[in-house]
């Protein structure tokens, strides 16, 4: 007791004259080592992690400079962070306990850790970080599994698990969009063994990273992308083949929600033999690696393709089939119809013999009939003329006894005269000119007179 006032009066002192920048970095690390007097656990999440482990080898003690991090509950954002460092050994160290906790078990950005810490406190420069000592693999797993499984059951909650892949899949994919990373091995097995096959794959690529805090972002909008292509029938997203820590991207809520939604079919080729991501649950189509996923595109188009031929030699046979039956059936045909001809040509001959005879039977008739008009001709023919002679007779009878009543001598007997003028009978008055001749014609003779005045009679004058 008397020590720690013994201290206190100290410190005051020496605040009253003033501390130097040294005094009071000293004193903070002073204080955080009694705060922080024994080593002490903490969980959080690895970022910045990988971009400087790529650098640990250059340095001389193979060390490697994060961060820790918290993120708010359901969401990416970053609630508290510190600084860490973990050094060439204690490294080592963790990845063999990693490695045997889980084979393909390695520390990476986003993953989810529980590191044994104490605080590094470098009071010249007052840099504060956490110096990690080891980790719990299994804390690691466990939350790995926890969110994999809470992530699962988000899913199937809102009916996503099998909605991908009641997606109608093409009977023939030839028009692929293909997500992975540019230049990869994961690309040039997926390449190769579609060129290897002979079909005509049409192949549109998103350029995309398959690993690290970009690989979230960048696989949604890659997905969103190729959905919008018309040529695009299935969409194919493959990675190579890595640890099981890097899977963490692909059972990203994101990157599950993207493929379950995805209105076109999606094959995952994640590249893992032993564990599924989430991606690859809620996908139509599931393959372990790059070249099984091309594998199964080759060989649904090789199917479609030996259905197509079987259907062709089917077809074929059928139709070879049907040849000969219909040219039997028309050879049968064939005889029926000659059979036919020649009894329907022997029913005409016969008829038409028939036809003959009775042809010249009714000719001879015919002219028998002729004949017997002919001889009788003669006398109705003279018959008819002495009968047509007959009635003539009697009309001109009748007409000369017609001519005797209306011929003009006899009104000259009884005392009356014809008067000519000019060679015309004349009928009236006005045919008769002054000073013409006239004609009268008497019973007995003629008298030549010169007419000097004509008058015409009227009502008044006698007759």
């Amino acid at each position: 007791m008397a020590s720690r006032a013994r201290i206190a009066n100290e410190v005051t002192g020496k605040l009253e004259e003033g501390l130097s920048v040294s005094q009071v970095n000293q004193a903070i690390g002073g204080a955080l080592k009694r705060s922080f007097p024994d080593a002490f656990w903490v969980r959080g999440e690895l970022q910045g992690f990988d971009r400087d482990a790529a650098k640990a080898s250059t340095r001389r003690w193979g060390q490697v400079y994060f961060e820790i991090v918290e993120k708010e509950p359901g969401a990416d954002t970053v609630k508290a962070g510190a600084k860490a460092l973990l050094w060439g050994d204690a490294l080592s160290a963790i990845q063999d306990k990693l490695s045997a906790a889980s084979p393909d078990l390695r520390l990476q950005d986003g993953l989810q850790v529980k590191f044994l810490c104490e605080v590094d406190f470098y009071w010249p420069r007052a840099s504060l970080q956490l110096k990690v000592l080891d980790a719990d693999p299994h804390f690691t797993l466990g939350d790995m599994e926890r969110a994999r499984r809470e992530l699962m059951e988000k899913l199937r909650a809102a009916g996503l698990l099998e909605q991908n892949r009641s997606t109608p899949f093409p009977r023939v994919p030839l028009g692929i969009g293909l997500i992975t990373s540019d230049g990869s091995a994961a690309y040039h097995d997926f390449i190769q063994e579609l060129r290897g096959s002979g079909f005509a794959f049409r192949v549109s690529l998103m350029d995309t990273r398959m690993q690290g805090a970009d690989t979230e972002g960048d696989v949604t909008r890659a997905l969103a992308v190729l959905a919008e292509e018309p040529d695009v029938e299935v969409i194919v997203l493959v990675r190579g083949g890595g640890s099981r820590s890097d899977l963490i991207w692909f059972d990203k809520e994101k990157i599950a929600l993207a493929v379950a939604r995805c209105p076109k079919p999606v094959i995952a080729g994640i590249g893992h033999e032993i564990d599924l991501s989430v991606a690859d649950l809620v996908a139509h189509t599931s393959r372990k690696t790059p070249t099984a996923a091309a594998q199964f595109l080759v060989e649904t188009v090789g199917s479609f393709e030996r259905e197509l031929l079987e259907s062709g030699r089917t077809v074929a046979t059928g139709a070879k089939d049907r040849l000969i039956e219909a040219r039997r059936d028309l050879a049968s045909a064939v005889d029926g119809w000659r059979n036919e001809s020649q009894n329907l040509l022997t029913a005409g001959g016969e008829a038409l013999a028939r036809c003959r005879g009775q042809l010249a039977a009714d000719t001879r008739r015919h002219l028998t009939l002729q004949r017997e008009r002919l001889v009788a001709a003669p006398a109705r023919m003279a018959q008819s003329v002495r009968e047509k002679i007959r009635l003539h007779r009697e009309r001109l009878t009748a007409f000369a006894r017609e001519c005797a009543l209306k011929d003009p001598r006899r009104l000259l007997a009884r005392g009356y005269s014809l008067i000519y003028a000019g060679g015309r009978l004349a009928k009236g008055i006005r045919d008769i000119h002054v000073g013409e001749f006239m004609e009268a014609r008497l019973q007995d003779g003629l008298v030549t007179a010169n007419v000097l005045n004509k008058r015409k009679l009227t009502a008044g004058d006698s007759q």
